[in-house]
């Protein structure tokens, strides 16, 4: 933890001082075995772009019956189990990459494969997720579970993955010994090398901590929320490369709102009139609407433009529902069509509002890391 504490403060630190640079360190050192190194070689699998627009859907699937799909971003996250195939195929056809989202290191109670579980794999029950347990990710059958979860992943034609909850060390887990750092960097490793075998890339959210450990072995990252929690120069390496004769790789930034709406939207899913739409964050109650999706896009850093983002991360806005609404950081705001999956956990909620009790990712492990609160009021 004081190491984390020291982490956090360096990063604050640097804020304070003008930065960020292309020399402030990514993480610390974790001593631990290596897989062969990514250089300036092209992979054999796809990758997503540095300057990418991306959709998150994870409550409901994105409805393409019609053979339709609203925003044109090239790239969804969708939820991997509750997705079929079927509609994978489709976003295809539709121009859409794919990456599949499942859960690495926490045992779900709803997911079809929780029964493959041993009783020594599950740790401590998650805070407020009642049948969602923690996995002890050194175990070698937690490793064969996931496996199987790349598998399916693989056979529904997923782009990519994102291996999420994967910062289980920083997190009251209940496992003994206590796993560290460099137990995650390991396994991620391990998956990494598994499922770029099968022909997807791997991508990473949060876990701060050991982003410069595990460089080599993911192709994106993925952050929540660092506008408020002051670390956006954390990635500034990871865009930019490292160290020699390696190249930057691309990252998604999602910051949350709620909103109204009064105006229209049209049959392609683009709200007609997105002055209207209001916005608010609780961290930041002083901002509204066009302020707040400046600070959220850090649009008022000095040399920041629409063309030249900041730090070279790609920037939506979204709902904690993570359902299909999407402001982008010219001020478009577009909705994907989606529809409901039996038995996908999680309530649901209008578009008028937030739901309180909607999962977001690992967004609760993140609060506790870094000493934040939730956005919901």
């Amino acid at each position: 933890m004081l190491r984390q504490l020291s982490f956090v403060a360096a990063v604050l630190g640097a804020l304070a001082n003008g930065l960020p640079t292309n020399d402030l360190p990514l993480s610390s050192s974790v001593v631990t075995s290596r897989i062969s190194p990514s250089t300036r070689r092209a992979p054999t699998y796809w990758t997503p772009p540095m300057k990418s627009k991306i959709q998150f859907i994870l409550t409901g699937i994105p409805d393409v019956d019609e053979d339709f799909i609203r925003p044109n971003t090239g790239i969804y996250e969708i939820d991997m189990f509750w997705t079929p195939a079927e509609t994978i195929t489709k976003m295809k056809a539709l121009g859409q990459r794919t990456i599949c989202y499942f859960s690495a290191a926490t045992a779900e109670t709803w997911r079809s494969d929780y029964k493959d579980f041993d009783k020594k794999d599950l740790g401590k029950e998650l805070p407020d997720w009642p049948g969602e347990k923690y996995l002890d990710i050194r175990r070698d059958n937690v490793l064969k579970v996931i496996k199987k979860r790349i598998d399916l992943a693989a056979q529904k034609g997923c782009d990519a993955i994102e291996p999420d909850n994967v910062d289980v060390y920083s997190n009251d887990n209940g496992f003994k010994p206590d796993i560290l750092p460099s137990d995650t960097i390991t396994y991620l490793h391990k998956i990494s090398e598994y499922a770029r075998s099968k022909g997807m890339s791997v991508g990473i959210k949060n876990c701060i901590e050991i982003l410069g450990n595990i460089f080599d072995d993911v192709d994106f990252a993925i952050s929540e929320e660092c506008v408020q929690y002051l670390n956006c120069t954390v990635y500034s390496n990871f865009t930019t490369a490292p160290r020699p004769d390696t190249i930057g790789k691309p990252v998604f930034e999602v910051e949350y709102v709620n909103y109204t709406y009064n105006g229209g939207w049209s049959d392609q899913g683009v709200a007609l009139d997105p002055t209207k739409i209001r916005t608010k964050n609780v961290n930041f109650p002083n901002l509204t609407n066009e302020k707040l999706r400046r600070k959220l896009c850090n649009l008022d850093e000095p040399g920041v433009t629409l063309d030249n983002p900041y730090l070279k991360i790609n920037t939506v806005i979204k709902t904690l529902d993570l359902d299909g609404f999407a402001m982008y950081c010219d001020g478009s705001v577009e909705k994907t069509n989606t529809k409901d999956v039996e038995g996908q956990n999680g309530p649901r909620s209008g578009d008028q509002q937030v739901g309180k009790n909607r999962r977001s990712w690992s967004r609760e492990l993140m609060w506790r890391k870094m000493g934040g609160r939730p956005v919901d009021p």
